[in-house]
């Protein structure tokens, strides 16, 4: 309860002019207050907010900044520029003289709630079941993604193909950051114990993000072993708490990827499995890869998995089987091989 106020104060909150500054220009970024009210980083968003707000500094703009879902009257008109996504930046199209740069961080909306709600009737539909979708977008913010004058797209060309049936305006693409553990780069693993060990890496949404499909699999192929590391949802486990149980199947809950836990649990995993349905760009996944871990998923992370991984071709049961039996065939050259050719790329296209 207390939590809940807590956020609900948060998002309420319109930040001034959060630098001090006296330029000539003004920007109102519509994203998230966090990162301007605390010294947390609890999340990758809070990083990259930093670092937007220190380039409109750069470019000579006074800075505002207001959460997303924030509902108050603004008056638009004093800003030479909004940048951002929600309902802040949806409704600034009142003013038709504003420029605006509409911020991705997703899969467009059509997609991402249609995939989940997708996924969600296959589970309950096998399992007489009444799971909820746990990441579907109540807004359309429609305006946003068609008529803003330029879009950034956090993801890869997959990702962006989502946004440009929609509009007719430039769309960027830009990668997302992953989290780093220093002491993971030091990781060591003997490659004969970890090849058959698996990592389910990942937030909420556990049927968006194929957790269902890989506590199936796996239970069924007990001479391979799956990790999991992230919250649980209660009707998630209503269904599927007895999978939890399985003697090749370890649920570890959340777990702070700079502690040494996840040290411990990625050492004995040579790779990240995600079948997930819609993402921008899996910052979980990429997280496991800078760790050195080789990631199985499909198109749909935002992640060119082809040239780093193995593609899972299909959000069902054979799919993954084809390719796990791929990946636990491969020699233990290419795994480390791999392994190291995932962290330098991480390195190089994946930090702040």
């Amino acid at each position: 309860m207390i939590r809940n106020i807590k956020q609900l104060l948060r998002e309420s909150r319109y930040l001034k002019n959060i630098y001090k500054t006296n330029f000539n220009k003004k920007v109102l970024i519509s994203y998230t207050v966090s990162a301007f009210l605390t010294n947390k980083n609890t999340h990758t968003n809070i990083s990259e907010s930093r670092v937007i707000a220190n380039i409109f500094k750069d470019l000579g703009f006074n800075i505002d900044i207001i959460d997303y879902t924030n509902q108050r009257k603004i008056e638009y008109k004093k800003y030479n520029l909004i940048f951002g996504f929600g309902e802040p930046f949806e409704n600034s199209f009142v003013d038709k003289n504003l420029k605006r740069i509409y911020y991705a961080t997703g899969a467009h909306v059509c997609h991402q709630n249609y995939a989940e709600l997708k996924r969600i009737e296959e589970v309950n539909t096998k399992y007489n079941s009444n799971i909820l979708p746990k990441r579907l977008i109540p807004w359309n913010w429609s305006l946003s993604t068609s008529l803003s004058d330029s879009l950034i797209v956090i993801g890869n060309n997959w990702t962006k193909s989502t946004y440009v049936k929609y509009t007719k305006k430039q769309v960027f693409s830009i990668c997302a950051t992953a989290l780093i553990n220093d002491n993971s780069q030091k990781i060591v693993r003997n490659i004969e114990k970890t090849k058959k060990s698996f990592l389910w890496f990942g937030s909420s949404g556990l049927v968006h993000k194929g957790l269902d499909l890989c506590l199936e699999y796996f239970s069924k192929n007990k001479d391979l072993t799956l990790h999991i590391c992230g919250p649980m949802e209660n009707d998630f486990k209503e269904i599927f708490g007895s999978y939890l149980e399985k003697e090749n199947i370890y649920y570890h809950s959340f777990i702070d990827v700079r502690s040494q836990k996840f040290i411990d649990i990625t050492s004995q995993c040579n790779f990240g499995i995600l079948p997930t349905c819609s993402e921008g760009q899996a910052t979980s996944l990429l997280t496991t890869m800078g760790a050195g871990l080789i990631p199985i998923a499909t198109k749909y992370s935002g992640i060119d998995i082809e040239n780093l991984g193995f593609l899972i071709d299909e959000l069902d049961l054979d799919s993954i089987d084809k390719v796990v039996q791929k990946v636990i065939a491969s020699e233990d050259k290419e795994i480390e091989k791999n392994s190291k050719k995932n962290i330098h790329y991480i390195q190089e296209n994946h930090t702040l």
